[in-house]
């Protein structure tokens, strides 16, 4: 089933196909943002701002694309669909979720990357979520039941048999730092564990043993979606950064942790029989 895609993520997919078919049809972007403005107007780098999802398509954007592009049916219907849902308004994100362009992204990732010394909230479940917002002095009470139902829902769309591949390295003080009591704790470790059984999931613990680890101190999540394109987004009290350019660094970070498990002994096995003790343990209480 595929979901429907919001404006924003529309504005993206628009993009994508509109540098396809101007590649296609042999327009370099200098040559066919000129022709452009020469016909319907406009001012420099409005298409380069429409190919990269800044400002969303007009109408006659569109149908200059449909004149000069000469694309197939199929590909004229979508560019038209597309450009048709980038127009509509964007329904209200929950308060302090992160910015549309990141929640776009987050749906059509084919590959995340996840660094965190406490449980990230595309992993929580909705009680555990709940219990941990509503002690935020940054959370308005009205706003918990809200956000903790978006974090359980954006989790479902991540952790499915066919969804991304997803690599996840966890601080082990992140089990310690438990919420809304051994119940709530234990249902939370469990839905660690199942993600960790999904065979497109790669999930290390990184024990407290391993000593100091960078990516622990300084947490991120990396995204992919094609054609090749990778963003960083980086969670602040103050604002959210989000790192489009040259992601190297953190992807080397990542790395660096990912092996900093393995150097721990902690693998892949030995992280799901971690989170089977903490769960027995837990249960018992």
């Amino acid at each position: 089933m595929v979901e429907p895609l919001d404006p924003y993520g529309a504005r993206l997919e628009f993009a994508k196909l509109a540098r396809r078919l101007r590649e296609a049809a042999g327009f370099t972007p200098g040559r066919a943002e000129a022709e452009m403005i020469s016909t319907i107007g406009g001012y420099a780098s409005v298409l380069s701002k429409v190919e990269t999802a800044q400002i969303a398509p007009k109408t006659a954007h569109v149908t200059w694309m449909l004149t000069r592009y000469q694309p197939s049916a199929d590909d004229a219907g979508r560019l038209v669909e597309l450009a048709d849902q980038a127009a509509g308004r964007a329904q209200p994100v929950a308060a302090g979720v992160q910015s549309r362009e990141y929640l776009a992204r987050e749906r059509r990732a084919t590959v995340i990357w996840m660094i965190y010394n406490e449980i990230p909230g595309l992993l929580q479940t909705f009680d555990f979520a709940f219990a941990t917002l509503a002690k935020s002095p940054l959370v308005d009470l009205n706003d918990v039941e809200a956000l903790a139902r978006d974090r359980e829902q954006r989790g479902e769309r991540i952790f499915r048999p066919d969804g991304p591949e997803v690599s996840i390295v966890l601080g082990e003080a992140a089990l310690d730092r438990m919420d809304g009591g051994p119940d709530i704790a234990a249902r939370q470790i469990e839905r660690l564990r199942d993600i960790a059984e999904l065979e497109r999931v790669r999930f290390r613990i990184i024990p407290g043993s391993a000593g100091a680890v960078t990516g622990l101190s300084n947490p991120f999540t990396l995204l992919h979606t094609e054609p090749d394109e990778w963003l960083a987004f980086v969670g602040h009290i103050a604002r959210n950064d989000y790192i489009k350019r040259d992601v190297s660094r953190f992807r080397l970070v990542f790395d660096d942790a990912w092996e900093a498990a393995a150097d721990s002994g902690v693998s892949e096995e030995r992280t799901r029989a971690i989170l089977e003790a903490r769960i027995a343990d837990l249960r018992q209480r």
